[in-house]
């Protein structure tokens, strides 16, 4: 349409200064009669330079490399030229589309748990456009494609995922929820020629009272299972000190025993006669006399003192 406008303007002006120029040319002055000759020449020049110029601008295009060209007439989408330098009608316009991997980055998103926590989510999403689809997209859809098609199906699948999941369950099976994302805009955006490159989570958030909350749980469990640990620790101490007795126990047991069997043995080895010999043997070597009180036995027999006596004396 602008070019139609700009050829329209320039026949304008020549018509104009072709006017001009004719009228001048019928003064009876020099100066008029050449100043009409040079306008009546230089109209349809300038025209011509214009409408060549314009035309040469609206013809050309040069489409950037990983881009496409959406070619539109009259408003109407009549086809798609691929990168380089490309020419047109000049009656037509060209639309620059990029079929490159696009990233949009997909701020707090908000979504719900199993529970009706709020839960704000951060994602990115990389897509790329089939070549080949870009027109029909622009014309089913328009170029705004990504605002009708994409925003709204991230933000739902991402709500639809993780409500099946509690608050605490979220962060641990992060991975799921992705892939069971992916895996739906893969398949709502296919048939618009749509690739879902890849899927990030890149954060899940809570409110701050509710992290408060899960910070603080956290922090008595951790206590309680410090107190447990120390509970089991004493177990273990007792049952320890249990065994340590039972074997000590045992262990004087059978000193008792042995000892109650060796005093068996030794008392049935004793004789009146070792055990006299064994007390002279106790006695000094020096003792004359010895003092008993009236009325006391006296444990060694006379006649043995007397040949432990004589034995003594042949020694010397």
């Amino acid at each position: 349409m602008g070019w139609f406008v700009s050829v329209g303007l320039a026949l304008a002006v020549m018509v104009v200064a072709a006017l001009i120029g004719k009228s001048l040319r019928r003064n009876s002055g020099r100066e008029e009669r050449t100043a009409g000759r040079v306008l009546t020449i230089a109209g349809p020049l300038v025209c011509l330079v214009w409408i060549g110029l314009h035309t040469g601008r609206n013809m050309i295009h040069q489409v950037p490399a990983g881009n496409m060209g959406v070619v539109y007439k009259f408003g109407a989408i009549r086809g798609q030229i691929s990168e380089g330098l490309q020419t047109v009608a000049p009656w037509c316009s060209v639309k620059i589309q990029t079929i490159q991997v696009e990233r949009h980055v997909f701020q707090n998103m908000e979504a719900f748990s199993q529970e009706t926590q709020d839960v704000f989510v951060r994602a990115t999403l990389n897509i790329r456009v089939s070549p080949d689809a870009i027109q029909e997209l622009y014309r089913t859809i328009g170029p705004n494609y990504f605002q009708v098609l994409v925003e709204s199906r991230v933000a739902q699948n991402f709500k639809d995922e993780i409500v099946k999941y509690k608050s605490v369950d979220i962060a641990p099976n992060r991975e799921p929820i992705r892939q069971a994302v992916r895996g739906r805009l893969e398949g709502e955006l296919s048939r618009y020629s749509i690739e879902v490159v890849d899927l990030l989570l890149d954060n899940v958030d809570f409110r701050p009272e509710f992290k408060s909350a899960i910070e603080a749980k956290q922090i008595a469990t951790q206590r309680a299972l410090e107190e447990e640990q120390k509970v089991l620790v004493e177990r273990h101490r007792a049952e320890q000190a249990v065994e340590r007795a039972r074997g000590e126990g045992q262990a004087l047991l059978e000193v008792a025993t042995k000892q109650a069997e060796a005093n068996a043995l030794l008392s049935a080895s004793l004789t009146p006669q070792l055990v006299q010999y064994s007390l002279i043997q106790k006695l000094g070597d020096k003792i004359q006399v010895m003092i008993l009180p009236s009325g006391q036995n006296f444990i060694l027999d006379a006649n043995m003192l007397r040949q432990t006596q004589d034995q003594d004396e042949d020694n010397r």
